[in-house]
């Protein structure tokens, strides 16, 4: 709920608006438990006088409006279909999907036999160049299509 200047009111908030006894309930309320009302301090530091009966007056004289929660929602507007009925098809029976085969090869150094760990290299399959690095254990992880013809590794650097 919130407390409105009638001069600033829209017409959505006025159609969400409590009557005058309601909202003179309401504020009432909240003003007895010392609740938090959105638009009080505003209503407060317009009065000459800031008393709770000078709030009350203003609310009773319509000068200021309280406002529903609900007024906050917007009107939304569902649509029609909510599925469309070629997504549902879809979705119940996808397309197969091209398979990728991984590829693994343990990277080591040609003199000592130790693995390359974290070692940048250059992949080339199928004549497509990529550039990666080995894992901790020198490993390459390479995802082909399960079609691919050739597969070149260049280690980068020393």
């Amino acid at each position: 709920m919130r407390l409105v200047n009638a001069i600033h009111l829209s017409g959505w908030e006025r159609r969400h608006a409590y009557s005058s006894e309601e909202a003179l309930e309401h504020v009432r309320q909240a003003l007895e438990d010392r609740q938090p009302l959105e638009g009080l301090d505003e209503l407060r530091g317009g009065l000459l006088i800031n008393l709770d009966n000078e709030v009350l007056g203003s609310i009773e004289q319509g000068q200021w409006w309280l406002i529903k929660p609900e007024a906050d929602f917007a009107d939304w507007v569902m649509p029609s279909r909510t599925f469309d009925q070629e997504v549902m098809n879809l979705m119940n029976n996808p397309p197969p999907q091209p398979s990728r085969s991984p590829r693994l090869f343990r990277l080591v150094d040609s003199v000592t036999a130790q693995p390359l760990q974290l070692q940048p290299y250059i992949a080339t399959i199928d004549g497509e160049a990529i550039q990666r690095t080995t894992d901790g254990e020198g490993i390459a992880h390479l995802f082909t299509p399960a079609a691919v013809r050739q597969i070149s590794m260049q280690v980068i650097g020393p």
